[in-house]
């Protein structure tokens, strides 16, 4: 969920899907709890209380990232930033350390930079686009196909 969306139609899709698999995740939890309540079977309903303990955390962590990215769409500023260095995005792989500042507060950041190619990415010392929800601040999201020159 850490992708470098951050043009609005990006962002807008991504946040439809994510709307899409919280409803699907609600209703996961909610025939969870009903069959937790109705089921006689004692084995039954350890089953159920772990999915939905399960199902509410998966929600809760894309709850966290659909407010976030909802914060990035509706209020948000650029700013520049710099590259540092190369990270681990979790589940996506190689992406690229960066930092910015915003009202004298140094913030870094970790993004993927697909689907740019690697070759084309000045690190350390690039300068790109940073765009941060202004909620968040920490949450920068860094463009790499916007250089500043």
């Amino acid at each position: 969920m850490l992708l470098n969306i951050v043009t609005d139609e990006q962002l807008l899709t991504s946040q439809i899907v994510k709307t899409i698999l919280l409803i699907i995740l609600a209703g996961g939890i909610v025939f969870n709890i009903y069959k937790l309540f109705k089921t006689p079977v004692f084995l039954k309903r350890i089953l159920h209380f772990f999915l939905v303990a399960s199902l509410s955390v998966i929600a809760f962590f894309i709850f966290k990232v659909y407010k976030t990215d909802a914060a990035m769409l509706k209020n948000f500023e650029y700013v520049t930033g710099t590259t540092i260095g190369y990270c681990n995005v979790f589940a996506e792989g190689e992406g690229i350390r960066f930092e910015y500042e915003i009202n004298g507060i140094k913030y870094s950041n970790c993004n993927s930079f697909h689907p740019i190619a690697k070759n084309n990415i000045i690190v350390p010392n690039g300068k790109y686009t940073v765009r941060v929800a202004k909620k968040y601040p920490d949450k920068g999201r860094m463009i790499f196909n916007k250089p500043v020159e």
